[in-house]
């Protein structure tokens, strides 16, 4: 459109307005502080105009602002400190998307949202690719629902996962002063962009604490050194620092910035330093340093690229030609040859990525759907693609020979477990699940996806890997990857084949998926039924949780406060059987729980009068006394496991804490990973931390 004019302050009265879009039109003035009034805004949109003044700190009233781009425009002034407040907190935008029936997916036209997300710029790129007619839908739901779609890193992390990622663009303007060190506190943006303005002085090293995969500040006055935090933004893609004035010698931290594939340091004259002939820096061309005078660079990047003043490049030669020719023509055979393999392998098109939702028709070599199934499940099988290869409901029934008796290898409040292998070889458990408690076929498709949008596609190495699901008439079916090592249950009371080193590494291999249950999904997943049997051992030993999420799967209608007891006696938290309602801290408690049986090899309940808890509770003086070095010794010598008893007493201690009757009183589970670690130190334990 060509809207001329000022923005009507009045539009800061929608109260319940979620996305503004007035970019690409010659709007004039300042942009209106009522916007601050905006609590459910997602989206404001205003690039591409003549709007100028100074960004009103109201914007930082916010909260679930996560896409904001005032790019192009004639703004001055410096970034309101406030302005970093926006987006810290749009779940109570996202649960109102999620009650409201009345969000319709089809208010999403493409066109929308090709202009909302970058199409250049990882990790939108990645959703961007897959706005299909057939596809905008699901994705404008996931993104008003706050269902997670961008492959990104928490903030000094190298783990990817998907996650509801926001971007601020700010750049084109006449924007000046420095960058507020609180910007460091923008947890959920993935993209920064402050190019071709008027900052200067120095850059906060708090920048370093933002999870981002795109930073640019590329033309501005910045001075002073880089800061060296920037290579803790473990995940950076493209890094912009050019044409600005920085100094002094340049951070080798950024060597180390692994997943770097676009870097421009050019005209930067004042930087010095060595640039290192090893690691990611000397993977980028003599362009990303231009105008870098003092810079030493490594011969090869020095004598690259360019060509001797006045000299013309030399032409291709006729055999060139020719191979580049053959080469053409074999890389068309090439892929005409996969997409005749796809065609065949895959009868319906697929043009949604692996974790959206599609639709395959079912090849009934075993069965047929219900006829009493709800007619958008009538001859179709829903499948969650979490992996590279999809599957079928008949390819089930063919790996579990028909849901044969001789293929159960597990039961439990849930459902059956199933053994058998995929037509691509792949060694599978299958969950089918009771119909008991499973409240219909839609709050059942609604909480995979939730499930699945919460980066369980993104494989985590201590969650047992979930390959998909399917529903097919009455069957609800979780396909998981098989663990050939068995559960911890079945090995937590053996003294001889359950070293001290084996149990805390499992110790820290559970909390490791908490942590991530709990603090790097969005929304948070409460697995409520921690215990030795749903940790399960690979081959190699890892311990993998297992049935994260089922609990909510299987009471979904309830929104975590449930009718039914979810648990199992001996792991439950006191407070669940008043409230009904799960939260992370009950996991806290059950996580303790696990930890008292890995450090005595004692069972949760063993039949005696009194429960695990209350046992150590006794022995360790209830707490109040400190730890009893003549008792605790003693009590674990008993068990066979003598060696480490002193780092043992420590993790009862942890188990102690975790199991608090009060659920205030107890760490959340990244400050329980970090005691676990602390222990393993004592011990001498190499441990490999993925930073949560």
């Amino acid at each position: 459109n060509e809207f001329s004019g000022y923005i009507p302050p009045e539009y800061g009265n929608l109260q319940g307005l979620q996305a503004l879009d007035l970019s690409f039109n010659k709007l004039n003035g300042s942009i209106p502080s009522s916007f601050g009034n905006l609590s459910y805004l997602l989206w404001l949109m205003l690039a591409n105009n003549q709007l100028s003044g100074k960004i009103p700190p109201e914007l930082g009233n916010c909260k679930s602002l996560l896409w904001l781009n005032l790019a192009n425009n004639q703004l001055s002034g410096k970034i309101p400190p406030e302005l970093t407040s926006i987006g810290m907190n749009p779940r109570p935008t996202f649960l109102l998307n999620q009650k409201d029936e009345r969000v319709t997916a089809g208010s999403g036209e493409c066109s929308a949202m090709r202009r909302w997300i970058p199409a250049d710029y990882p990790p939108f790129s990645f959703v961007y690719t897959l706005l299909t007619r057939k596809s905008c839908r699901s994705i404008w739901n996931r993104l008003l629902k706050g269902y997670d779609l961008f492959p990104v890193c928490g903030a000094n992390s190298t783990v990817r996962t998907f996650r509801i990622s926001g971007y601020v663009q700010l750049s084109g303007n006449r924007l000046s002063g420095e960058v507020p060190s609180e910007i460091g506190k923008m947890q959920n943006f993935s993209m920064l962009n402050l190019g071709v303005n008027e900052f200067y002085g120095t850059l906060p090293p708090e920048i370093g604490l933002m999870p981002l995969i795109v930073l640019n500040i590329s033309q501005n006055k910045f001075s002073g050194e880089i800061p060296m935090q920037i290579g803790n933004i473990r995940c950076l893609q493209n890094l912009d620092l050019s044409y600005n004035n920085f100094s002094g010698t340049f951070p080798t931290s950024l060597n180390y910035l692994t997943d770097m594939s676009k870097f421009n340091m050019s005209y930067n004259p004042y930087i010095s330093g060595v640039i290192p002939s090893t690691g990611q820096l000397a993977t980028f061309e003599k362009e990303s340093f231009l105008g870098d005078p003092l810079l030493d660079l490594p011969s090869f990047i020095r004598n690259s690229t360019d060509s001797p003043p006045g000299e013309k490049p030399k032409k291709p030669t006729r055999l060139g030609t020719v191979l580049v020719f053959l080469a053409l023509i074999l890389a068309f055979l090439v892929c005409g040859v996969m997409s005749l393999i796809v065609c065949l392998l895959v009868k319906s098109p697929v043009d949604t990525p692996g974790y959206l939702l599609e639709d395959m028709k079912s090849r009934h070599d075993f069965a047929s759907s219900s006829s009493a199934s709800s007619p958008w499940l009538s001859d179709t099988i829903k499948v969650i693609r979490l992996s590279k290869t999809a599957f079928t409901h008949a390819d089930i029934l063919k790996a579990t020979g028909n849901f044969s008796s001789d293929r159960i290898i597990g039961t439990g409040g849930y459902g059956t477990v199933y053994q058998g292998v995929l037509p691509d070889g792949r060694e599978v458990a299958v969950k089918k699940l009771q119909s008991e408690g499973i409240d219909g076929e839609r709050e059942f498709r609604a909480e995979m996806e939730v499930l699945s949008g919460n980066g369980f596609g993104w494989p985590h190495p201590n969650l047992v890997a979930l390959y998909g699901w399917c529903l097919d008439g009455s069957d609800k079916l979780l396909v998981y990857e098989y663990m050939e090592g068995g559960s911890l249950e079945d090995l937590v009371a053996d003294r001889t084949r359950l070293t001290w080193r084996r149990r805390i590494d499992i110790a820290l291999d559970v909390a490791r998926a908490l942590v991530f249950l709990h603090h790097e999904c969005y929304p948070a997943i409460v697995h409520r039924d921690v215990k030795a049997s749903n940790v399960l051992l690979d081959k190699d030993g890892k311990a993998r949780v297992t049935d994260f999420g089922l609990a909510r799967v299987v009471d979904v209608g309830d929104s975590h406060v449930s009718t039914m007891v979810a648990g199992t006696v001996g792991y439950i938290a006191p407070e669940y059987g008043q409230t009904w309602q799960a939260t992370t801290k009950g996991d806290v408690y059950s996580f303790g729980v696990l930890a008292m049986e890995l450090a005595t090899g004692r069972r949760a309940v063993d039949g005696g009068e009194e429960c695990l808890v209350e046992w150590a509770r006794r022995v360790m003086g209830n707490g109040r006394q400190g730890f009893n070095r003549a008792v605790i010794p003693v009590a674990l010598l008993g068990s066979g496991l003598a060696e480490g008893a002193e780092e043992m007493c420590d993790l009862l201690r942890i188990g102690i804490r975790c199991t608090a009757e009060a659920p205030q009183a107890r760490p959340n589970m990244k400050e329980v990973l970090a005691m676990l670690i602390n222990i393993s130190g004592n011990w001498g334990i190499s441990i490999t931390l993925m930073k949560a």
